[in-house]
């Protein structure tokens, strides 16, 4: 056993709320434990990966191409747009009303308020 891989039965699973539009090319990782959720009228752009156990809120949306995992660190502004944190992406599960993009300077991944919310297919 000590150099094999071992195999983990996920039993988590993949919860998608109302009016969520999902674009080309995305991936939803199923729980492995807990569940992978999407909150309801959020917005994933093209090719977005969303990792085992996270939870995305309501109203948010999500840059094309973004990678979130659990433990990706997430720089977090408040709502003058001025740095608050840097935290986990676990950190902010749940949360509603966030724009998650990547910034094209440095790289990080960040978590602003959306203060645009749009409904979504109406």
């Amino acid at each position: 056993m000590k150099n094999n891989n071992i195999k983990f039965p996920h039993i988590g699973k993949v919860i998608i709320e109302d009016n969520v539009e999902i674009g080309s090319g995305c991936t939803i990782d199923r729980g492995s434990v807990d569940d992978t959720c999407i909150g309801k009228n959020t917005y994933l752009d093209n090719q977005v990966h969303i990792a085992h156990n996270v939870n995305i809120g309501d109203n948010c949306i999500i840059e094309a191409g973004l990678y979130l995992t659990g433990g990706s660190k997430i720089t977090t502004y408040n709502s003058d747009n001025k740095l608050e944190l840097i935290v986990k992406a676990s950190e902010l599960a749940g949360q509603d009303n966030l724009l998650f993009i990547r910034n094209s300077q440095s790289g990080a991944i960040e978590a602003r308020i959306n203060s645009k919310s749009i409904a979504l297919n109406q």
